[in-house]
């Protein structure tokens, strides 16, 4: 394992060098990529987790700890000093991608055995399996999947680790009970075999038109909780005015609102074991508004669930 320190903590929060060290209810940790399919995967969101964090100071988050946050209606962090633990960014090898999800595991691993929960930012779609894996043997959880497509193709490109299979692999661990896919529309690589197979699996699909249709809080109160969640954030599960540095942009997504429902929800009732963002491409990110929403949600998870437990 290989972590790299930054200059710039997300929010001004503490760092570590080591998970071991991490005494905080998060750690904040950049993914630089997932298993690829081309070369472009392994740099597109390299250095989303970097992006976050100098915005977080361009925006004077970090410098203002203390102060009101109207989402929670009470301060940000009250004692000055943010409820997260910067381990920096995991270490890239180009010349052997593949080696990703031991890496993924090595820093995970002991955060979840802790009771740490993970906020890992960085890398395609192909990132989650890699990070849920470390939950088994230690916790069954459910997936919250925001994505404009299910990812659930057993194959894609000649690979079964794609951007196109996260969740099939994901739910096929034993520590998956169910996966909620949320904010799904259009056209993407699902096919009518993919929608049939999330359905016998026992997942749930919550459409954009649903959300829409029937209203996000009482979708959001209809999730099991029975179970912690992990949720997996891809970008373009949000609609393009609030998250535009995505690769294929597709209208109709969630708006900020919509996408802090369920959030808030969750961890109004202790329910979130991990947050795993992706496919956020700093480059695409006109006038930072991906990263404004990404923090918003962050900020509304550790305000409103402090003291996470299993």
């Amino acid at each position: 394992m290989s972590l790299l320190p930054v200059h710039q903590t997300f929010l001004g929060s503490p760092s570590a060098s080591r998970p071991e060290d991490v005494s905080t209810p998060y750690a904040f940790v950049g993914v630089p990529y997932g298993p690829p399919c081309e070369a472009w995967e392994l740099f597109v969101c390299a250095d989303a987790a970097d992006h976050l964090r100098r915005y977080t100071h361009q925006r004077s988050y970090a410098k203002n700890p203390t102060h009101w946050n109207f989402d929670l209606n009470e301060p940000q962090f009250e004692s000055g000093v943010p409820n997260i633990t910067d381990l920096g960014n995991i270490s890239e090898d180009v010349r052997n991608p593949d080696k990703i999800g031991q890496d993924i595991s090595e820093v995970v691993t002991p955060l979840v055995k802790k009771g740490v929960v993970p906020i890992l930012v960085g890398g395609m779609d192909s990132v989650p399996p890699l990070a849920i894996a470390s939950f088994v043997g230690v916790e069954d959880i459910n997936i919250l999947q925001y994505d404009a497509h299910i990812d659930f193709r057993d194959e894609a490109y000649g690979r079964r680790d794609s951007f196109s299979s996260p969740m099939r692999r994901a739910r096929e661990l034993s520590c998956v009970s169910q996966v909620v896919h949320l904010g799904t529309r259009s056209i993407g690589s699902a096919r009518r075999e993919e929608v049939e197979a999330t359905h016998k699996y026992g997942n749930r699909i919550i459409t954009a038109w649903d959300v829409h249709e029937q209203g996000a809080q009482k979708l959001a109160e209809s999730l099991d909780l029975s179970r912690r969640y992990v949720i997996s954030l891809d970008c373009d599960g949000l609609d393009p005015t609030i998250a535009p540095a995505v690769n294929v942009p597709e209208p109709g997504g969630l708006d900020f609102v919509q996408a802090a429902i369920f959030i808030r929800h969750l961890a109004r009732h202790n329910r979130i074991a991990g947050l795993i963002v992706t496919e956020m491409q700093p480059r695409k990110d006109a006038d930072s508004v991906t990263a404004l929403t990404i923090t918003r949600l962050i900020l509304n998870l550790v305000g409103l669930q402090r003291s996470p437990s299993r």
